[in-house]
């Protein structure tokens, strides 16, 4: 039985339309400049969560044990290690970055951001243990309310503060918010175990899947760091909010992806039916991938000078590419899981690594001063190239036998 299928949707859009009204209010109350400043503060938490991603909420929803309050509680203590070191992370990173990114945020704000790794390692993971059963309310209850306690805080701390250190009051917000609930609407006690047993199931499980992150972050992300290095903070704010735009149906994919068809792959491969399962979730986020194309390159040149000011304005060059970027992106979420579920935890990685390749041409683009389109033309050449390999390496996952390791 399920109980709320459509929630792992309705969660995701909340969240990014959430990050989108985030945006649109500091372009409008603190101008583009300090809305590029306000962005690299949230590339820096994203990088700090996707580079210590072991992938412990994937764990627990597909091991054969992942309901025992044993393994619960294994992977919440692994939670805490990895909350206290991405804070230590992010801390000795807080001067390099200042340095890096001249005439931006300073070291102090930097730190202040290692509050957030630090809380979220405190999550209880019972909310997302419910989804092994597909009930999906608690994680509304928690992932959907700390959104909405967000955003209720973006226009105070605009206000508060008038620059880009509203960003970090409102993530630390999120944070808070999201910690607090995950417990409040835990049916089970917090437990904290750790062992050495456990911190290698989690390690073999989780490593190919940080090597993933990080070349997601590269993926999603770099390019806004190489134009932040080589523009001025106003022209940040343009590229981010175009690839914000852009990617934001792919984020909403993806999240819902881990939600909805990880536990149906993963019944199918147990069931041997993957066959009869596979086609219509792959049409899914074909239809998907050439609507989110086509929509994009035609509303977004229109549509963002008036949501978010004119002085916000992308041409009509940079929205065609990275409307093709992002509806490839969403053509190899459900190879991504696929790999996944089968325990090749190391294929996204593989595939990533060349959509990571296409940044070294955008960081000589971007060095030569061309325009801001023959970077997002890159980004769509790495999106395009990535999807092949992940097409490649899924003729694997239908043969290979599933990971002991995943399921034991």
């Amino acid at each position: 039985m399920t109980s709320g299928r459509w929630i792992p949707w309705a969660v995701p859009v909340l969240a990014e339309a959430a990050a989108l009204a985030r945006s649109v209010t500091f372009a409008w109350m603190l101008g583009p400049e300090q809305l590029g400043q306000a962005m690299i503060l949230a590339l820096v938490v994203r990088f700090t969560e996707m580079a210590s991603d072991l992938g412990i909420d994937r764990l627990i929803l597909q091991a054969q044990d992942g309901n025992t309050a044993r393994l619960q509680a294994e992977l919440q203590g692994v939670a805490v290690i990895r909350g206290v070191v991405g804070a230590l992370g992010l801390m000795a990173l807080a001067p390099i970055l200042a340095m890096i990114f001249a005439n931006g945020p300073e070291a102090a704000t930097y730190a202040v951001l290692a509050i957030i790794p630090l809380l979220r390692g405190l999550t209880h993971l019972d909310f997302r243990r419910a989804e092994r059963r597909y009930r999906y309310h608690s994680l509304a209850a928690v992932e959907g309310s700390a959104t909405l306690v967000m955003a209720a805080c973006v226009l105070p701390a605009a206000v508060l503060l008038k620059d880009h250190r509203a960003m970090a009051l409102v993530l630390i917000s999120h944070a808070v918010a999201y910690v607090s609930l995950s417990h409040l609407v835990a049916s089970r006690t917090y437990h904290l175990h750790l062992s050495r047993q456990a911190i290698g199931r989690v390690w073999r499980f989780g490593a190919p899947l940080i090597l993933n992150a990080g070349l997601l972050f590269l993926t999603f992300y770099a390019d806004r760091l190489i134009v932040a290095r080589s523009y001025d903070w106003a022209t940040l704010a343009v590229y981010g909010v175009v690839l914000q735009l852009a990617l934001l149906p792919a984020q909403i994919v993806g999240r819902a992806a881990a939600s909805l068809f990880l536990p149906r792959l993963r019944d199918a491969l147990r069931r041997g039916m993957l066959s009869s399962v596979w086609p219509p979730v792959l049409v899914t986020h074909i239809s998907l991938g050439v609507t989110v194309t086509v929509g994009f390159a035609v509303l977004a040149p229109v549509a963002i000078p008036r949501i978010y000011g004119p002085d916000v304005h992308p041409d009509l060059a940079l929205a065609i590419a990275v409307g093709v970027a992002a509806g490839l992106r969403i053509l190899r979420t459900p190879y991504s899981q696929l790999a996944i579920a089968t325990g090749r935890t190391g294929d996204p990685a593989r595939a990533n690594l060349m959509r990571a390749a296409a940044l070294i041409p955008a960081a000589a683009f971007a060095a030569i001063g061309m325009p801001l389109a023959a970077i997002g033309a890159a980004a769509a050449v790495g999106e395009a190239a990535a999807t092949l390999r992940a097409m490649s390496l899924a003729q694997l996952s239908f043969t290979t036998p599933i990971s002991n390791e995943v399921y034991s």
